[in-house]
């Protein structure tokens, strides 16, 4: 009894000491484990880590320019030419025609188009008052006065002059007419060359027999002097096409000849350098519903990369030209069947979207569609931002 009321004496007396000297009467907690009692050498060296990368980053942040900011358009475009591939009208080569089906625009030799023509077609239609030509050009594509009145952009963005080539309507201007009449025959050829491998493009010749009649639309469009950049997204106008040809020599004279802007299939700007004597040959949307996707379209028309500026005359714009080969607006635009499997078929028939299958046993890759609705769209939409032919996909 005695001992344990002496060791109870010494457990009080040693807490009140540590209360007295600033302790608590309370139970303290656990000792520290040596690796954080003690700063070992590990803890020095990831301190004097963490200063230095400060240190770095801080140099970094003073030192580094502040980031550039790009639009979506600049970041979507390919500024260095290259070279597209070469088909030949005289020697056609089976290789570079599938080539250009898998990028959807070519150069073209072998076209016999004189070099002097363009630059004479270009200065016939220089001379005409372009300002004046805005429902003019409406009506040449088709639309009616309905549709005029309904036109959001009110002409604004309309392309300089557009002429049918096979209504007569340039017969005042003899070098432009006569450019329009080689091209269109041209393109026609391109065409029937397309329809002659069916692996990569056309089932059957679309305008052979009478099926179809082409239409030749000659696209003027103006150009400012100086101006590298692709056409800003909506400030270029577009219209639905089986081929386009542009001559990228039409304007250079003895210099070299311009690059083109390009919009590929998928929304993207790319420079195609220019050869001598080539034709730029773009495929349009309704030759890739003709070929069931198999060939690659190119949205919109091919655009001159840059125009020399002539400073002696006090020049800013000029025009450039592109040759459309395409239809009349009450077409049905559908995949092309063979002919001797839909000998004896209506045309209703072969449109029906129930039949969603060609020929040969592969399925439709478009629904078909009148060239009307579809070439309105298309002329006021934004091609960068969506493929025109995308509701009509299956």
């Amino acid at each position: 009894m005695a001992a344990s009321s002496s060791t109870a004496a010494a457990a009080t007396a040693t807490a009140m000491s540590r209360t007295a000297s600033g302790g608590s009467a309370l139970p303290g907690p656990p000792p520290p484990t040596p690796s954080n009692h003690h700063a070992g050498p590990s803890a020095v060296a990831s301190g004097g880590t963490d200063a230095t990368l400060s240190a770095f980053l801080q140099r970094l942040l003073l030192s580094s320019p502040a980031p550039q900011l790009r639009s979506p358009l600049v970041a979507r475009s390919r500024a260095s030419p290259s070279l597209p591939p070469l088909v030949s009208l005289e020697d056609p080569d089976q290789r570079a025609v599938c080539d250009a089906a898998d990028v959807g625009y070519f150069h073209l030799a072998g076209h016999g188009l004189p070099s002097e023509l363009p630059s004479s077609a270009l200065f016939e239609l220089s001379q005409i008052d372009a300002s004046s030509r805005g429902q003019s050009n409406l009506r040449t594509l088709g639309f009616s006065e309905e549709e005029e009145e309904q036109d959001p952009d009110g002409g604004a963005n309309d392309p300089a002059v557009v002429f049918d080539a096979c209504e007569g309507d340039m017969d005042a201007l003899p070098a432009a007419a006569e450019y329009a009449r080689r091209m269109r025959d041209v393109g026609m050829r391109v065409v029937a060359l397309l329809s002659g491998y069916p692996d990569a493009g056309f089932r059957e010749e679309p305008f052979a027999e009478g099926r179809r009649k082409a239409r030749c639309l000659v696209w003027a469009s103006k150009v400012s002097a100086g101006d590298t950049a692709p056409p800003a997204a909506g400030k270029v106008k577009a219209y639905p096409y089986v081929v386009g040809l542009h001559c990228q020599w039409e304007a250079s004279g003895k210099e070299a000849a311009p690059a083109s802007w390009v919009m590929n299939d998928g929304g993207e700007w790319v420079a195609v350098g220019a050869r001598d004597g080539a034709l730029l040959v773009t495929i349009g949307d309704i030759a890739q519903v003709w070929s069931n996707g198999k060939l690659r379209k190119v949205r919109g028309m091919a655009r001159p990369n840059s125009v020399t500026m002539d400073t002696q005359h006090g020049e800013t714009d000029r025009l450039t030209l592109t040759v459309l080969i395409t239809l009349s607006l009450d077409n049905i635009i559908s995949p092309l069947v063979p002919p001797s499997n839909a000998a004896g078929e209506a045309d209703d028939d072969r449109d029906d979207e129930a039949n969603d299958a060609g020929a040969d046993g592969d399925e439709w890759r478009f629904h078909s569609f009148l060239l009307e609705d579809y070439a309105w769209r298309v002329y006021h939409q934004r091609l960068q931002f969506k493929d025109p032919l995308i509701r009509y996909r299956i």
